[in-house]
């Protein structure tokens, strides 16, 4: 074994998430994204985006326009 075996991990104290929930608490009303932004986001979920691309792709399918789509599996990139 050695020291390039193993790859250091980022853990995050329990001060930082404490403080973190306040601030976001306190300023949570001038914070705001898109409504096409979908993840990490209160009441939204992969449901509305896939209904958000499937009423996009109906519309543009029914005006005579062709649809390419093109998806990327990125489960391996990250850690679960």
């Amino acid at each position: 074994m050695t020291c390039d075996d193993f790859r250091g991990i980022a853990i995050s104290p329990l001060i930082s998430k404490a403080f973190k929930c306040c601030i976001l608490d306190r300023l949570e009303d001038f914070l705001f994204s898109s409504d096409v932004q979908f993840g990490f986001k209160k009441g939204s979920d992969c449901r509305n985006a896939i209904h958000t691309v499937r009423k996009t792709v109906d519309r543009l399918v029914k005006d005579g326009s062709t649809v390419n789509m093109c998806a990327i599996d990125l489960t391996k990139a990250f850690d679960k």
